[in-house]
């Protein structure tokens, strides 16, 4: 690596100049506080108006929206970090994209900028796995000069989460569209519908599954079953309101037909009042105290029902599953059928990480040899996103890859996943397998 660092350090490079400077995603004050919260008391006349008012270029209600019903419906939002948790929290490293020198120096010179920085790979990587619930997500990249081993060098310093309300998407009428869909970032009133994203300073990730970018979100599908639950769950806070508590009936005799007396009125009217949190009561032979059995019109199952049936669409939509998260309402489904399940979700996670892994070679890694003038091939994320296997399958895996393939195997990976440390000495190494001791000669074996 020193040869080559020698090599480059007398070659001229790209200048700064030609590198995006300045940082586009400054605050707009009025418009960060405008928060509209449409997801409080939502009805469906509310969420087709923030869909048509997203679908005319403006989709930061629809965002509003989308934050709202995460945030107050615990199964939605568990699995949504589950799927960006099962992505954002593994270990990742940059490698070479290809043969050469030039492909080893620019994967290194990435590696050892971004730990200088003291990136957080994790929360970065959560940030942008929330392309899935809006259909983008997107930070935007500051680049600086790095002096690494005696030479400059154009790299990202800094990567700044910018949250999904902040964008507009091209629409027909949008000023000079570099295409229908495109991402563009609002910064000025007068600009309502926002600037084009310069090259080399966004990073990017957007759902292509629908020409219409503001439709291409999993939660344009998944706000209606919350709703659903929502009200399901509404409904059950009335039935449990009205029948879950016991009727309280004092009952008191009355002289002759007449009014009763005032004073038997008000001792009846105490025992009903304090029931809930006296444990007894006094009172004259002339009131008796009863909890009758009210009949029951309504059914708490239809309720409850609703509201499962609504947790199952929602974890079929995020994690293509059930069983991968709740086997509550599977009635005893089998191992077999988890295992299927399971395999649909490990398809949305290789998914996701594709995703990153695409993003950052295109949006950063790529603009890096351009700046630098590091021709070859571009440097490549890789996430260690692996099924789910005991630490005995994997140690025996690792060991048949090297023993019997030649394939390299990181040590480091292995500990990882096993849980075992470095020994911090000599003293604390396991002794291992004992050496077998050679008879001595002339004794037999």
């Amino acid at each position: 690596m020193g040869a080559v660092l020698k090599l480059f350090a007398g070659q001229s490079r790209p200048a700064f100049s030609n590198v995006p400077a300045g940082r586009d995603a400054r605050e707009v004050l009025a418009y960060a506080s405008s928060v509209t919260h449409p997801g409080h008391g939502v009805t469906p006349e509310a969420i087709l108006s923030a869909f048509a008012q997203a679908e005319r270029g403006d989709p930061s209600r629809q965002c509003d929206l989308i934050d709202d019903m995460v945030e107050s419906d615990s199964h939605l939002r568990n699995l949504f970090e589950q799927r960006e948790q099962a992505v954002a929290g593994k270990p990742s490293v940059i490698q070479a994209g290809g043969q050469g020198d030039t492909a080893d120096l620019a994967a290194y010179l990435l590696r050892e900028s971004l730990s200088r920085i003291g990136l957080s790979l994790v929360d970065l990587f959560t940030h942008l796995l929330g392309f899935n619930r809006y259909g983008w997500a997107a930070a935007e990249i500051d680049w600086g000069i790095m002096n690494i081993d005696g030479t400059d060098w154009v790299v990202p310093v800094k990567f700044t989460n910018v949250e999904a309300r902040r964008f507009r998407v091209a629409v027909i009428n949008t000023p000079q569209p570099r295409e229908l869909g495109d991402l563009r970032l609002y910064t000025d009133p007068g600009r309502p519908h926002g600037d084009p994203l310069r090259w080399g300073k966004w990073l990017v990730l957007r759902r292509i599954t629908t020409p219409q970018l503001a439709r291409a979100g999993l939660m344009r599908t998944g706000v209606w079953p919350a709703m659903g639950k929502r009200y399901g769950f509404r409904d059950l806070l009335i039935f449990c309101q009205k029948y879950g508590i016991p009727l309280t009936l004092a009952k008191y005799k009355t002289m002759g037909g007449e009014v009763s007396d005032d004073e038997a009125i008000s001792i009846a009217e105490d025992i009903v009042r304090g029931i809930g949190s006296d444990s007894g009561a006094v009172v004259p032979d002339t009131i008796s105290v009863e909890f009758p059995d009210v009949k029951r019109d309504g059914n708490s199952t239809i309720h409850a029902g609703l509201i499962s049936y609504c947790n199952r669409e929602m974890s079929k939509l995020v994690n293509g599953s059930t069983l991968a998260n709740d086997n509550s309402d599977s009635g005893g489904a089998s191992y077999a059928l988890g295992e299927v399940h399971d395999s649909v979700r490990w398809e949305a996670v290789q998914y996701d990480a594709e995703k990153l892994q695409t993003a950052f070679r295109e949006c950063v890694f790529a603009p890096f040899c351009l700046y630098n003038g590091l021709a070859g091939p571009v440097p490549e994320l890789r996430i260690q996103t692996v099924r789910n296997l005991e630490p005995a399958q994997r140690v025996a895996i690792a060991a048949q890859m090297k023993n019997e393939l030649g394939i390299e195997v990181s040590i480091g990976q292995l500990r990882a996943d096993t849980g075992y440390r470095e020994p911090t000495d000599p003293a604390d190494a396991a002794p291992g397998k004992p050496e077998p001791v050679a008879p001595a000669p002339g004794v037999a074996a």
